[in-house]
């Protein structure tokens, strides 16, 4: 895995398109460690011109929190995130997403929806809650639960079991959630049973 930290101009990009109901988007982090053969950012020019392969590198953008403090302002409405997760492994370690959301803890969007498939995002429990509820939701990306699929398609990513455990972990702790299944590859007759 290359690691590289970079300057980034912004933090809060404008959305467009299947984003349409958010203002901004929100990527602490470019490329991904997950490596998704069905990932869309794969074919775009961010990975495209990057050296190596999707899944073999992730660039952090080392200015995140000065920027998110001057970028953020009442009336926002983020995805977090829409050409990343959040959550990539590194963050155990930088705990980027972790500053991100105690930034915003002190100075609230109106709105952040927060997209991952990591358990990791357990540890920040007690920091998302301090959001106003309304605020917020945190997604859990959920495409299969078949070994053999994941295997194949997603091979980096952590077991259904650990992302449905994870969700049902959010839900105890009375925080906003839903499954985000997308995309939705093949899958056992018990899948939406667990779903």
């Amino acid at each position: 895995m290359k690691i590289k930290s970079v300057n980034s101009r912004s933090i809060l990009t404008k959305t467009s398109g299947y984003l349409d109901g958010f203002t901004h988007s929100l990527n602490p982090y470019i490329g991904c460690a997950f490596g998704c053969s069905y990932c869309y950012v794969r074919k775009m020019p961010v990975s495209i011109f990057h050296n190596g392969e999707w899944g073999d590198w992730v660039d952090y953008k080392e200015n995140a929190i000065e920027l998110l403090k001057k970028e953020l302002k009442k009336n926002m409405l983020i995805f977090m995130s829409s050409s990343t997760d959040p959550y990539q492994p590194l963050e155990s370690k930088l705990k980027l997403t972790q500053r991100i959301l105690e930034t915003m803890v002190l100075n609230p969007p109106d709105y952040v929806f927060i997209q991952t498939r990591s358990p990791m995002i357990k540890r920040d429990v007690s920091i998302i809650k301090q959001l106003p509820p309304e605020h917020y939701r945190v997604g859990i990306t959920i495409e299969t639960d078949r070994k053999d699929i994941l295997k194949e398609f997603t091979p980096n990513t952590p077991s259904f079991l650990s992302r449905l455990r994870t969700l049902e972990l959010l839900q105890r702790n009375n925080i906003p959630t839903q499954a985000t299944i997308s995309p939705i590859l093949p899958y056992s007759n018990n899948f939406f049973l667990h779903a």
